[in-house]
């Protein structure tokens, strides 16, 4: 299966896959929904996934087990990611953070999130409350990583997996959970559904750095990590990881210079 970008998704496939979310998130009695185990999993196990060499495989992971629950409601679901480079200089104005889609900012003095396919949503961890958004330039976002300069990352950083996982987890893949505030903000970040998409977004960047560096596609170092160490909460190697075709999935690739220009 191939995961695309969800705004090649047609309008059935894009509900069908909110759908699907919204129904991971039911809870029963009092309870936490599957849904609400994600985040917990992403909030307990934060020390050992990231700012180290886990970051990658763990992420891929984390997917892997959402997209598989989700298909268990929908077996047509295939995880979408969100290419936020294509919205990089305002990313406010993107249609995936329309009403259509995920909605947008939050409001009031609670910043919760009134539209889109998860208005009033309602959050568990780390206690009870609504889907929060707080745009870090008020009713603006700042500006994220540009198609270019993710070519540039791509093709600068081509000595190591270590070099390429910190370069990519820094300023392009935190900045876009730091601007958008709230929720995504935090370490609890699957809270926001929107934490998926662009976490897929960023297993398809390293997808793409692994197919352009194919002598070091199966590499992992940093810290004196092995292929070996075992991902928990999930118990599996990260040399399981290694391989999206292996996983039973697929990225297009990514468009390099045209996508760039």
């Amino acid at each position: 299966m191939t995961r695309r970008e969800i705004r090649q998704l047609t309008e059935d496939q894009r509900k069908r896959f909110f759908a699907a979310v919204q129904a991971l998130h039911v809870r029963s009695g009092t309870g936490q929904s599957q849904y609400d185990q994600f985040t917990a999993d992403h909030y307990d196990y934060r020390a050992s996934s990231h700012g180290v060499a886990a970051f990658l495989p763990w992420n891929r992971e984390h997917l892997r087990r959402f997209e598989a629950a989700l298909q268990k409601i929908d077996p047509t679901i295939v995880l979408p990611y969100w290419d936020w480079s294509r919205d990089s200089q305002a990313p406010e104005r993107s249609a995936i953070l329309s009403s259509s889609y995920f909605g947008g900012n939050g409001t009031g003095s609670s910043r919760c999130v009134t539209n889109g396919a998860f208005a009033d949503w309602q959050a568990t961890i780390p206690n009870n409350h609504c889907l929060q958004r707080k745009f870090n330039g008020g009713s603006t976002i700042g500006s994220w990583y540009s198609p270019r300069m993710i070519e540039n990352l791509l093709n600068t950083n081509r000595q190591s997996y270590d070099q390429f996982r910190r370069a990519l987890e820094g300023t392009p893949q935190a900045s876009v959970h730091v601007h958008i505030g709230g929720d995504m903000s935090q370490m609890y970040s699957p809270n926001d559904p929107l934490h998926w998409v662009h976490r897929t977004f960023v297993d398809l960047i390293w997808t793409e750095w692994q197919q352009r560096n194919t002598g070091l596609a199966d590499t992992y170092n940093g810290g004196g990590a092995s292929t070996h160490d075992v991902l928990q909460p999930f118990g599996v190697t990260v040399a399981s990881t290694l391989s999206t075709r292996i996983l039973g999935y697929t990225y297009p690739r990514w468009g390099g210079s045209s996508q760039a220009a």
